[in-house]
């Protein structure tokens, strides 16, 4: 109850600092900074510019530990067939969901408008230019297994194309790796899949291990919250000064208001398309008659704005209205809420694109492809906590040089969308029951056989010794 209230309390609190930023911001574009010199932008924006410090400085620890302990609470030998199952349909709906809203934001370009938008305190922002769509995608295969753990926590090696000239006046191009700063994200994350994975193969012996990143974990989790508590301060100044410092604020409305026109339509289409395509193909049934079966964890997910604190109506839901297997939902749910963030892949993606639309910077093929990638990894890593999103939405920015700034805008909206994203994320989860029940039926039957043997064995026991007892009583007689 006392959870509850908080979070109902923090986003309220969130509430009114969108709109009292955006107030406020309005105020100042349009009554003092004509008037003022930029300082006044710079001012405004610094106890935001603090917020946004501190989330990149949870980063790594939240989210290496939150991976680790969600691959390595699935005991891989235990569960056999059924955990394999589960993960692969987890990672098949989040790279689903993180291909349509790329498809979506190539298409529908919420970002372009009919100007470019300018605000104080813009730079002159362009990825790199020297590079082609080969070289990024060989140079995220080279992220995903970095030689130097340690190096990849702060920085990471990217192809650069120069152009040279030889003594008879030819031109060629000159391939070199160049060390950048920024964290390595993708290679972070693929180190903490594997320590997972063999995790889960080896619990016992890496029982002590796994104590101690589950207490990393936890603390992890307690300084994050008290971000969050800070997070309406921050947020009120971010939005106030990113709206004060802009030149056109109908312009970059518009694009806000595309922006989310583009999100629900790619969260419509994976919750109401593709996700009951995925359970009848495999099920066979009506997913009209699961989706109202699951209605009230649906509506305590739009209200509670987490999976996590959704997790008990959503058991209740699959198992006593759905006809779910315990034995599968005890499982899957409570993994699920962890790592399986099919609304979070979609919005990251299209928040991504949309940025760097607004910056008036050009993607090739292979830098949608690693907005992609990350994506779908920093949904495994995304908390399902209230706005735990905004915390990767900074990781991927990070990983695809994309800048920070235009995170106070989405701000303006995250709070609303956030809410779609938690429904979605939760119906993935229950749908994913239904789809690992049926494939894994022979399963489920083997471990009903075991079962009722070992409770026959059992009930034997007791009248063999019955048996001898009466055996040796009539022997003395």
């Amino acid at each position: 109850m006392l959870i509850r209230v908080q979070n109902n309390l923090l986003f309220v609190l969130t509430l009114l600092a969108v709109f009292g930023g955006l107030i406020l911001g309005v105020i100042v574009q349009q009554c003092v900074r004509p008037y003022s010199t930029d300082m006044v932008v710079v001012l405004l924006k610094f106890p935001g510019e603090l917020l946004l410090r501190m989330l990149k400085c949870v980063i790594l620890p939240l989210v290496v530990a939150s991976v680790i302990t969600g691959l390595g609470s699935i005991n891989a030998k235990s569960c056999g067939k059924i955990g394999g199952v589960a993960v692969i349909y987890y990672v098949t709906t989040t790279v689903m969901a993180s291909v349509l809203g790329l498809v979506l934001v190539s298409i529908i370009r919420p970002g372009v408008g009919s100007q470019n938008i300018k605000y104080t305190g813009q730079s002159d922002l362009s990825m790199n230019e020297n590079t082609n769509t080969l070289d990024t995608i060989m140079d995220l295969f080279r992220g995903a297994f970095p030689d130097n753990i340690v190096q990849a926590t702060f920085g990471k090696h990217a192809t650069e194309l120069t152009n040279k000239t030889r003594k008879d006046g030819t031109t060629y191009i000159e391939r070199s790796l160049k060390f950048k700063g920024g964290m390595n994200m993708i290679g972070v994350i693929v180190f903490s899949i594997v320590c997972g994975v063999i995790i889960s193969l080896h619990p016992r012996e890496c029982e002590p291990l796994m104590k101690v990143i589950q207490a990393v974990n936890d603390l992890t989790m307690r300084i994050v919250q008290l971000i969050l508590w800070y997070s309406p301060v921050g947020i009120f100044f971010l939005i106030s000064g990113q709206f004060a410092g802009m030149e056109d604020l109908g312009e970059m409305m518009a694009q806000l208001g595309m922006l989310v026109i583009t999100v629900l339509g790619g969260l419509a289409i994976h919750f109401f398309i593709v996700l009951p395509g995925i359970f009848f193909a495999f099920t066979r049934k009506n997913p009209l008659i699961y989706y109202y079966n699951m209605l009230p964890a649906l509506a305590t997910a739009f209200g509670t704005d987490s999976s996590s604190a959704t997790m008990p109506v959503t058991l209740q839901c699959v198992e006593e209205r759905n006809n779910i297997d315990r034995r599968i939902s005890r499982f899957v749910i409570p993994v699920g809420a962890t790592i399986n963030m099919d609304g979070t892949a979609l919005y990251e993606a299209v928040a991504c694109l949309f940025i760097a639309q607004v910056h008036g910077i050009s993607l090739n093929f292979g830098q949608v492809i690693v907005t992609g990638m990350t994506a779908t990894l920093a949904a495994v890593g995304a908390a399902g906590i209230p706005s735990a999103g905004l915390v990767t939405m900074v990781m991927v920015l990070n990983a695809v040089n994309l800048p920070l700034d235009m995170i106070s805008v989405l701000f303006t909206i995250d709070w609303f969308l956030d809410r779609f994203r938690t429904m979605t994320n939760v119906i993935g989860d229950a749908l994913g029951c239904a789809v690992v029940q049926q494939l894994c039926t022979e399963e489920l039957m083997e471990m009903n056989r075991e079962r009722d043997l070992q409770e026959a064995e059992e009930g034997a026991a007791p009248l063999m010794q019955q048996k001898d007892i009466e055996m040796q009583a009539g022997s003395r007689m």
